[in-house]
């Protein structure tokens, strides 16, 4: 194993352990709907957001296709998978509710599987997959 190659290994189809370092669930927004105005809302909102359970990334790098990506993040250490995936589901539950309290709440879906590995590979081509 080439220790500079960063490491995907799943957890289950909708979370992956990345690179020894954080757990990683992703969900896609819809924003194709949404005009500039509501985008830049949503994205502010989105920000603000604070959890105990997660940590938020927000991918905006398909937004011309009207799609975002939520990384949903748990810190490796000191965590167990099963925790691991305690803590996402709660804060998957604590974002969609934060996301209710904007005007125009975009549609989401889940990432997993292939899809899953193809969006990090987006921005790790040469990740490795350790089964």
């Amino acid at each position: 194993m080439d220790p500079l190659k960063k490491k995907y290994q799943p957890i289950d189809e909708q979370i992956v352990l990345f690179n020894d370092e954080y757990y990683l669930s992703v969900q896609r927004l819809d924003v194709s709907e949404l005009d500039a105005n509501a985008r830049e809302s949503l994205f502010n909102h989105l920000f603000a957001f604070d959890s105990s359970d997660i940590e938020l990334e927000i991918d905006i790098s398909e937004e011309q296709r009207g799609v975002w990506y939520l990384q949903l993040l748990v810190p490796h250490v000191l965590t167990l998978p099963d925790a691991a995936r305690k803590r996402l589901e709660r804060g998957t539950k604590q974002l969609v509710s934060h996301l209710m309290q904007q005007p125009h709440h975009p549609a989401s879906s889940g990432v997993g599987g292939d899809d899953l590995l193809w969006y990090v590979r987006r921005y790790n081509p040469d990740v490795e997959v350790i089964a």
